[in-house]
């Protein structure tokens, strides 16, 4: 059993993590192996804590976007699980950090206070083209970034046996991402959720179209089936479980919230019609991303500097709007009928509505707020950052009004995220003995 994981209160910055598994490593030499695997765009070294002698691999994905950085602590966690107690058969295989350009750019918010408004105002997510693990090469995608390759590289050496991906929501619940339904692995990880007192996500929007195994759990599709981002219908590119499937490789994503959301777990038919949801969500988010994107606009002509920010920001206004035309989509056809939707398909929509506006509200802050600081006194610049701190002061107070405070105790999403990888794991060995 896993001992209980200590109280936490700040998420470490990467040099931290980094050091803290060096020494695990320096601390346990006939059990570990710390090697680099590779280096970022901007020169970071790519990290590898290898624990145990098992016949069979399991890679540890830490850091797999940017801005949910939950896995860095999971990592830290689960090495040191494993260094003291077994390796449960396999030998594993620990990156605690795939984008760590990324997520220098978020540590302004590592430390707390885990508000909405602290925690969006430091936020940076990148790009699609620019978030390694959903960047793998295919026939139709020939830009790979070096973390990417680097990713592939390791996955082709180990030919990975389990490959694991430690994700975090903004809101919602927690739910689950499997590779193939093993029999018995959807109630055992609805399991681990439930018995820390997280309740599952039954409606994830990012989940649409996926086969549902178990309440808070469904099945990756082969890749082809769907994108596997509900609002990039265009992207080409593959992620790394897609690409491991090569392999025979079981893949597990555990996506744990920042914020818990009452009502992800209810099941209950709602007095709303799934056409007239969709029509307030659509008319939400176009509403607050047109304004966002008129500031924007505005702000262009006066901007100088040139950081990943910019396509950030941009990259979110295109997304959103695929999504509102998404949206408008599924209404119309939806309007043909009376189907009302669940508390938590409900809350799933909600969440979308209230996070996207925010991340690109903060990303345009942090964007705007870097040119002010450097200098930049142009009055289209100031007067344009004035009217986004209001319009970003609103966003937050809303979504502080409907979001549950505070935000889910650190410890609490760690633990989930490790005993998940330690069940899995069992079970996967279970079968291959």
């Amino acid at each position: 059993m896993l001992p209980d994981v200590a109280e936490l209160t700040t998420i470490p910055h990467l040099d931290e993590v980094n050091r803290s598994l060096r020494g695990l490593h320096a601390a346990h030499p006939g059990r570990s192996a710390f090697r680099r695997i590779g280096t970022s765009r901007d020169g970071e070294p790519l990290w590898m804590l290898s624990v145990g002698a098992g016949a069979d691999q399991a890679l540890v994905i830490g850091g797999p976007h940017a801005n949910e950085p939950i896995g860095l602590l999971t990592v830290l966690q689960l090495a040191r699980h494993l260094v003291e107690t077994g390796d449960l058969g396999f030998t594993w295989n620990l990156i605690p950090c795939i984008d760590p350009d990324g997520a220098r750019l978020n540590e302004g918010w590592f430390e707390g206070p885990f508000t909405i408004a602290h925690h969006y105002r430091h936020l940076y997510r990148p790009a699609l083209h620019d978030q390694p693990e959903w960047a793998f090469p295919t026939s139709r995608f020939d830009r790979p970034l070096p973390e990417t390759l680097a990713l592939k590289e390791t996955i082709d050496e180990l030919r990975p046996r389990f490959l694991y991906s430690l994700h975090n929501a903004d809101f919602g619940g927690t739910h689950f991402q499997i590779g193939a339904n093993l029999p018995g692995l959807a109630p055992a990880l609805a399991g681990v959720a439930t018995e820390h007192g997280m309740p599952l996500d039954l409606a994830p929007i990012d989940t649409l179209g996926y086969e549902v195994a178990g309440p808070g759990v469904f099945v990756i599709p082969p890749y082809g089936e769907t994108s596997h981002d509900v609002a990039a219908p265009a992207i080409r590119a593959a992620t790394s479980w897609q690409y491991a499937q090569r392999y025979g490789t079981l893949s597990l994503l555990t996506e744990v919230p920042l914020w818990n959301i009452q009502g992800s777990d209810d099941p209950g038919e709602t007095d709303t019609t799934r056409a007239d949801l969709l029509r307030w969500a659509a008319d939400r988010l176009r509403d607050d991303i047109g304004a966002l994107a008129g500031l924007r606009a505005r702000a262009l002509p006066a901007t100088t500097r040139v950081t990943p920010r910019f396509a950030a920001v941009d990259d979110t206004i295109q997304i959103a709007s695929t999504l509102i035309g998404v949206m408008d989509a599924a209404r119309a056809e939806a309007s043909a009928t009376s189907d009302r939707v669940s508390v938590a398909e409900a809350i799933g929509v909600r969440g979308t509505v209230w996070r996207m506006p925010l991340r690109l509200a903060g990303m345009l802050l942090g964007l705007l707020s870097n040119e002010a600081s450097a200098g930049n006194r142009d009055p289209a610049l100031v007067a344009t950052l004035a009217d986004l701190e209001v319009l970003f002061g609103g966003l937050c107070a809303s979504a502080e009004r409907e979001v549950p405070q505070p935000a889910t105790p650190l410890r609490r999403l760690v633990t989930v995220q490790t005993e998940a990888a330690l069940t899995a794991a069992r079970l996967l060995r279970s079968r291959l003995q």
